[in-house]
């Protein structure tokens, strides 16, 4: 199964050694030549035996990895949107050295457990609690100007859930000093909680 196109624009130009024609069945290439690229087109294939999702890009000629197993069920929900957030964080600052090891035939970096977009209450003050950083969140509120801490309390304390890139998270990350890997990481750990 593929979504719709989606693309995947870079902030600026890069330059990669492509293959230049195709080779014979069970071959690697033998000529490349450069290209410079500023977009890709992406197209997302979904399989369902494997579970996996991979990101399609011509003309870079093999599909990049960008959900396993454990991740495609949550995953095969996402808007082509998200996928091509995903393929930007797998990519990273410099998305030359991937992009070009998978023109070469090369071994690409397995990618790192997706980030919930969001978590109930629950599963961020269990992991909070394990981390010893409860009470440290709870005292982050109570310093949030007005009418930010009224919200963060209310959201908090409800039943909703936590949006990784909504104002509460970001609010009390900015508030404990937290980096965005930090926060990425507890919103994994927060989500494989098993009850």
């Amino acid at each position: 199964m593929n979504f719709n196109l989606a693309k995947l624009v870079f902030d600026h130009s890069i330059t990669i050694n492509l293959p230049i024609g195709r080779p014979r069945i069970g071959t690697m290439p033998t000529q490349f030549g450069e290209r410079t690229i500023t977009e890709l087109d992406c197209c997302f294939t979904l399989n369902t035996v494997t579970r996996t999702i991979h990101a399609e890009m011509p003309p870079i000629p093999r599909p990049l990895l960008i959900y396993g197993p454990a991740d495609f069920a949550a995953a095969a929900a996402d808007t082509p949107e998200q996928h091509v957030e995903r393929v930007r964080s797998i990519l990273g600052e410099d998305p030359v050295i991937t992009l070009q090891a998978l023109a070469n035939g090369d071994p690409v970096q397995p990618p790192k457990p997706r980030v919930p977009p969001e978590i109930p209450n629950w599963r961020a003050k269990a992991i909070l609690s394990q981390m010893g950083m409860l009470e440290k969140i709870e005292t982050a509120m109570e310093s949030l100007p007005e009418p930010q801490r009224t919200i963060v309390t209310l959201a908090w304390n409800g039943d909703a859930k936590l949006a990784r890139n909504g104002q509460t998270v970001i609010a009390l990350a900015a508030a404990l000093g937290l980096s965005s890997l930090q926060v990425d990481d507890l919103f994994v750990a927060a989500e494989a909680i098993q009850v």
